[in-house]
């Protein structure tokens, strides 16, 4: 099986585990606003806000570290058990300091937040998670990084927030709306954790006999804290308009915002689903010197990530009213910013892959500037416009950054790796998109009268046929011909 079928495989696993958890995650957020509504809502987005962040700092780099150097020992079990059994150590001790101080300073934060008495209890509940999902990522990525990204995704995209979904529904008609909100989240971890566990020796290649013997590793450490960097900036950033709005404003207002982001998050589940897989095949070209091969690797994930994404942005920029809607008639009013939400998905989507590539050969402290300086421009962003807008100026502060941060990262790769997203190709997703939306303006006018959510269901069919006839029209690249045939290869032997 060549690269691409590869890529395209285990990104497709990627984008249905992803799609499957963001889904799930969807319909959290839809339950927790029907059922609590938008201040039990508000307090769940800074409180898990405040716990991600967290988790990044407990997770100290190490799970790019794993990525880098577990393949280099793929023929040493003795010194991949090692290095697995070292950083998981240290991950361990970190995430149950970190536990600790955020239990004992949640009274604080919640008040910084202008949460009361229940933000400071879901803080220090979300809390008791932390050793549990670090954990069960960093078994992840070691599983990743022998070759099987499965369990990580089943675990961490799939199972942990179907499990968060089921038990806050079982907890609301079983304990009440304040269970409902407070214990699920920590139950779900730890579920997760135990499913993924035992998977870690078998699947690693790992030797039970060397266990977790293994020390401090410092080109590990060395090597993982500019990550740590990386990913504790990039993280603030994904939660920074919501934690601004609940400190500027109060978490009914977050409430109302984070249906919006979430379902703009949709769009950018499809760069992670693929950068995920993208991260090793880059570090492997790069390594080995092969530069024009990695360049046509991060042509072909863009497109693929470009086409897989309009769909899903047609329906929220055409239809963002009734979208919003589906979450109560209260949360419409956010419409405004799913629409400049999903315009800065878009652009972290197509233009996120060179984020990874940069990383992945060898740019780790230009990713580290670009999010320090980016982070910053985002305070100042929020600064101005949630005063002055709302949750639209946070919307439209996210938009800019990340028009600004798109621009920076292309010139980036162009000028260090003579790389670029672009090819011709790429008029076919974007012209397939275009003859789909202006379809869907001369569909009867009794299509807009479908009552609550069968509107935008409906409609996301309609755009996503027509997107899907007019792409097939158009004609498939050589590298998509050749992947379909090869995946109907591979399911006939199955078969």
């Amino acid at each position: 099986m060549n690269r691409n079928v590869s890529i395209a495989a285990g990104a497709g696993f990627s984008l249905g585990g992803f799609f499957v958890g963001q889904v799930a995650r969807f319909l959290y957020s839809l339950v927790v606003a029907r059922l609590l509504g938008a201040d039990a809502l508000g307090t769940y987005a800074l409180a898990i806000a405040v716990v991600q962040i967290a988790e990044v700092a407990a997770m100290a780099g190490l799970d790019s570290a794993l990525l880098r150097f577990v393949p280099a020992a793929r023929h040493d079990p003795v010194r991949r058990t090692e290095l697995i059994g070292s950083v998981v150590k240290m991950a361990l001790w970190l995430s149950i300091a970190i536990f600790l101080l955020l239990e004992l300073f949640s009274a604080p934060v919640a008040e910084v937040l202008h949460g009361g008495r229940l933000l400071q209890l879901a803080v220090a509940c979300y809390a008791a998670a932390i050793p549990f999902n670090v954990a069960s990522m960093l078994y992840g990525n070691a599983m990743q990084a022998c070759g099987n990204i499965r369990p990580k995704i089943i675990a961490t995209q799939a199972l942990n927030p179907i499990l968060l979904l089921f038990f806050t529904l079982l907890f609301s008609m079983a304990f009440g709306s304040e269970a409902a909100l407070l214990f699920p989240f920590a139950l779900s971890a730890v579920i997760s954790y135990f499913w993924i566990r035992p998977r870690l020796f078998p699947v690693a290649g790992m030797l039970p006999e060397v266990g977790w013997n293994g020390g401090v590793e410092r080109p590990v450490l060395f090597y993982a804290l500019p990550f740590m960097a990386v990913s504790f900036i990039s993280m603030s950033m994904h939660w920074l308009d919501v934690m601004m709005l609940g400190m500027l404003t109060d978490p009914a207002t977050v409430g109302l915002y984070h249906p919006a982001a979430r379902t703009a998050g949709l769009i950018r589940a499809v760069l992670v689903a693929f950068a995920g897989m993208a991260a090793p095949v880059f570090a492997e070209l790069h390594a080995a010197g092969r530069m024009e091969e990695a360049g046509r690797v991060y042509r072909l994930l863009s497109r693929w990530v470009l086409t897989l994404v309009i769909p899903l942005l047609l329906l929220f920029a055409l239809l963002p009213g009734p979208v919003m809607a589906v979450f109560g008639s209260s949360f419409s009013k956010a419409a405004p910013a799913l629409v400049l939400l999903s315009g800065a998905a878009l652009l972290q989507a197509f233009f996120g892959m060179a984020a990874t590539l940069l990383a992945m050969t060898g740019h780790a402290r230009l990713s580290l500037m670009n999010a320090a300086v980016a982070l910053l421009l985002q305070l100042l962003l929020n600064l101005i416009l949630i005063p002055r807008m709302g949750i639209e100026g946070a919307a439209l502060g996210s938009l800019l950054l990340f028009l600004m941060l798109s621009v920076a990262r292309l010139l980036e790769v162009r000028s260090l790796l003579g790389l670029h997203p672009f090819s011709k190709a790429l008029f076919k997703p974007l012209a397939a998109g275009a003859g789909s939306a202006l379809g869907f303006f001369f569909l009867p006018p009794v299509f807009y009268t479908l009552p609550g959510a069968l509107l935008p269901a409906a409609a996301l069919c309609v755009l996503g046929l027509s997107y899907a006839v007019i792409l097939l029209l158009l004609g498939l690249e050589e590298d998509e011909r050749e992947i379909i045939l090869q995946l109907r290869s591979v399911l006939g032997r199955k078969g």
